[in-house]
């Protein structure tokens, strides 16, 4: 790979780093900052952060991998994806990074991909920079928290600057942590004097009351500098606005009209290589263009390859000429659509085609998108349609292309936006023959959201199943659902997975009615999964023994093609099981099985199996695995619950427990609750009730934690699982007790039976005879001691010497009743002995 295509340094307006030449104390600002490693440059736009950055390489003669991101870098396989590929072309000859990078198991797990490529890197023989530019564009929770240990893990022979319009996040504090490392506006603001001295430069003479109309104009920014020195005015105004009127009068007006056809033209992506330019702007010269104005140095950057993209500035003047010219915008979005698709890049390819406005004629694309963007990693999905989303879609495209609803039931539901999911699927519903009319391929995808619509149970579903199947062509032998999407959504459990499928747990012979109705959409993986439902109702029965026996009917008829994803789920069942049945050895037997199956075949579940390894410490309440999970980079606080990580997030719950962080996990399983609730997943309510009964207990509110663990039990009473709330042993196991005696009593009228609580109960105590359980580490909080004025009296009286006999004489009190009172002290205070009782008094300010 020739390394002159890598990344290299981003170019910004020529007149620029004339003006800003001079600035040796900014120079000195980045020099402090490197000596650190890590430099935050946070100012507005058109404040010189670019060029005073460039600057400074220049003035050191740094390499640099230069980095500039935009909004759709705003996804963790996106966004490590770029870096590494910057990273990789300090040393394009290093064949280890190069296999890092090209392994097809990259965008499964980007951050531990990043990671191995820098332990492959080798000492750099040069000193190097690595900026990050529009770091303000990075929101994602994941990135943030992950990006600092990716860059402590660089070599020492970086030095790393992040250039962003925003305040410094938090979650780079860990990087940043002294004010030398700060580099704000106020550093690159010119001085009057600076602006004096650059206008002499020029040949222009200013006065000190010129300098200080110039200073407040422009407010110092580089731009605006730039600007009034060129066009000899001295406007206030915006970034934009001084940078819109120095380059139309001093740059633009004088390109050719070709030359601004093509950059106008090429302003509506956000980067393009020499091929996509061609195809927007019909110059077969594009690439000689694009290196001519890449060559003198006029707001035109190198990313990466053949991709460039212009200076943002730049862009927004550009896109604002487009617009008030009337060049074509739809037309040019349409160009790049089919750009991408020739490309296979089908996200962009849809978005570019939504870009144009013709609603219309978005169908090819919405089916590439759906059939061929989509498969393996649910979060990587998930991701993009977050990106898809984020601005929002007109509610003309949805009347103009009702298949739209479909997608967005899709982000509505992996996001767990109830409303909005039962709003897109009511619409589907209502639009079925004009969705079947667009391609019948739709209605496989609109059977699948409607077969996780948790309005209906699985069973009522398949009464209408033949609705959506006489719409559908024709069902693939490999199934419908494993075909063209997760049909676990990446989740660990196979009977709480994309649906709760705890209703089959009421009829028998449930499985036996989904045959040639649901087995349909699932193909040969119905044949483990028949029997492996029912053994996981079992489980949650805690018949442990005939549960074990169905996990081992389903490993049993599993056949070599059978997808990762239900083998994942079978292994982690049947090591529960192992491992609930006492059968340590087996049980880890299993589990090293089930690491060397995600190691080889399945990256993206890394985060679940992570997860459920720190759920079997933290019945112990571990702390140290509690902290190391918080770590995790992909774990975030979280405004909802995202059905794909349901399980690292109940994970979440248990390792704040186990750290005595009673806000956070409460918080946490409030979130749970809420979602298990609306969703109609049962498990997900008893789990998260029997956490929340356990938190409120271990923090002395009794009644509270009763009437959480009441709630949770009447969602699960019906199916009569046990498991889910017995799991949590020593912590339940008191709040059980005392709502056995609330429905044993005679007067008890709720819905909840003696038996099954009593059976609770039972499990419950068996299973912390072997666990702490997870809130082990939190004290009750002891009730403030209270000595009555008699008690307070007689240990004063102690305390100057006096005995039994004389503090009878000096209170009158008989000598039982000063017994009685001193007895009385000892216990409040937990001690023994008139001594200690006197100093534990004096120590809680009892008495003098």
């Amino acid at each position: 790979m020739d390394s002159a295509l890598m990344l290299s340094e981003k170019f910004t307006p020529a007149a620029l780093p004339e003006v800003c030449a001079p600035r040796r104390d900014l120079i000195d600002r980045f020099d402090a900052a490197a000596a650190l490693r890590f430099g935050y440059v946070g100012a507005p736009a058109g404040s010189g952060k670019t060029v005073s950055t460039l600057l400074w390489l220049k003035a050191r003669k740094r390499n640099v991998v230069w980095i500039g991101l935009d909004r759709y870098d705003n996804a963790p396989t996106v966004f490590f994806k770029l870096l590494a590929t910057g990273l990789f072309s300090v040393q394009p000859e290093n064949v280890g990074m190069r296999r890092v990078l090209t392994s097809t198991s990259f965008s499964a797990s980007p951050v531990e991909h990043v990671i191995m490529m820098l332990a492959e890197m080798q000492p750099p023989a040069e000193r190097y920079a690595l900026v990050l530019d529009d770091v303000h564009l990075v929101t994602n929770r994941e990135i943030m928290k992950a990006l600092p240990a990716v860059l402590k893990r660089l070599p020492g022979a970086f030095s790393v600057f992040l250039l962003s319009r925003n305040e410094l996040p938090d979650e780079l504090r860990g990087v940043v942590r002294q004010p030398a490392q700060l580099i704000g506006a106020g550093d690159l603001r010119f001085t009057e004097d600076e602006i004096r001295r650059y206008f002499k430069s020029l040949g222009r003479a200013l006065t000190a009351e010129e300098s200080r109309v110039a200073f407040v104009a422009t407010e110092g920014w580089a731009i605006g500098v730039a600007a009034v020195a060129k066009t000899g005015r001295i406007d206030a105004g915006s970034s934009l606005y001084l940078f819109a009127s120095y380059f139309e009068s001093q740059v633009w007006n004088a390109w050719d009209p070709a030359l601004r056809d093509f950059c106008l033209r090429t302003s509506v992506v956000d980067e393009f290589d020499p091929e996509l330019a061609q195809l927007l702007t019909g110059r077969s010269d594009a690439r000689a263009v694009m290196d001519e104005l890449n060559r003198t140095n006029t707001f035109l950057s190198r990313l990466h390859g053949d991709a460039y993209r212009y200076h943002h500035l730049f862009q927004d003047f550009l896109r604002d000429k487009a617009a008030s010219e009337g060049v074509d915008r739809a037309a040019l979005c349409k160009a790049a659509a089919a750009y991408y698709r020739e490309h296979r890049d089908y996200s962009r390819a849809l978005r570019f085609w939504m870009e144009s406005g013709d609603y219309r004629g978005i169908d090819a694309y919405l089916l590439l998108f759906l059939f061929e963007n989509n498969r393996g990693n649910i979060a990587e999905y998930a991701d993009f349609l977050n990106t898809f989303f984020v601005a929002g879609i007109p509610e003309r495209a949805f009347k103009e292309c009702p298949p739209l609803h479909v997608l967005g039931a899709w982000h509505a539901y992996l996001t767990s936006r109830r409303e909005l999911f039962e709003g897109h699927m009511d619409a589907v519903y209502r639009n079925l023959p004009r969705i079947a009319r667009a391609d019948s391929r739709f209605m496989e995808y609109a059977l699948l959201a409607y077969s996780v619509d948790h309005r209906t149970s699985i069973l009522e579903k398949v009464k209408h199943f033949r609705t959506f199947g006489r719409f559908i062509k024709r069902f693939t032998p490999k199934g419908l659902a494993t075909n063209i999407a997760s049909f676990t959504h990446n989740l660990p459990y196979m009977h709480r997975s994309n649906l709760d499928y705890s209703d089959l747990a009421l009829e028998k012979n449930s499985m036996r009615k989904l045959e040639g109705n649901f087995s349909l959409l699932l193909g040969q993986e119905w044949r483990y999964i028949e029997p492996g439902i029912p053994a996981c109702f079992a489980y949650e029965r805690n018949r442990l023994d005939e549960a074990l026996a169905g996990i081992e009917r389903a490993r049993a008829a599993m056949i070599p093609d059978n997808k990762v994803e239900g083998r994942l789920c079978v292994a982690v069942m049947h090591q529960q099981t192992l491992w609930q049945l006492g059968r340590s050895r087996e049980a880890d037997a299993v589990l090293g099985e089930l690491d060397d199956l995600v190691e080889r075949e399945a990256p993206f579940f890394l985060p679940n199996l992570k997860a459920h390894r720190a759920k079997l410490a933290l019945f112990d309440a571990d702390k140290r695995v509690a902290r190391a999970w918080l770590d995790e980079f992909f774990v975030t606080e979280v405004d909802q619950v995202e059905l794909y990580r349901v399980s690292q997030h109940f994970t979440t719950a248990r390792a704040h427990l186990a750290l005595g962080h009673g806000a956070e996990a409460l918080r946490v399983l409030d979130l749970l609750d809420r979602f298990g609730r609306e969703f109609n997943r049962p498990l997900d309510v008893g789990e998260a009730g029997a956490l929340k009964a356990s938190l409120l207990w271990a923090y002395g509110k009794k009644a509270e934690a009763g009437e959480a663990l009441s709630a949770a039990l009447e969602a699960l009473a019906p199916y009569g699982f046990v498991r889910i709330v017995a799991d949590e042993g020593a912590s339940v196991e008191p709040v059980l007790k005392r709502l056995l005696k609330q429905v044993s009593a005679p007067e008890y009228g709720g819905p909840l039976e003696r038996a099954y609580v009593h059976d609770l109960l039972l499990a419950a105590h068996a299973t912390a005879q072997r666990h702490a359980g997870v809130t082990a580490n939190i004290a009750p909080k002891k009730k403030p001691v209270k000595l009555s004025r008699q008690q307070a009296l007689v240990l004063t009286l102690l305390a100057q010497g006096l005995r039994n006999g004389e503090i009878v004489a000096e209170t009158g009190l008989s000598l039982s009743t000063v017994k009685s009172h001193t007895e009385a002290a000892y216990r409040k205070l937990d001690v023994h002995n008139a001594m200690d009782a006197v100093l534990k008094a004096r120590e809680l300010g009892l008495i003098e």
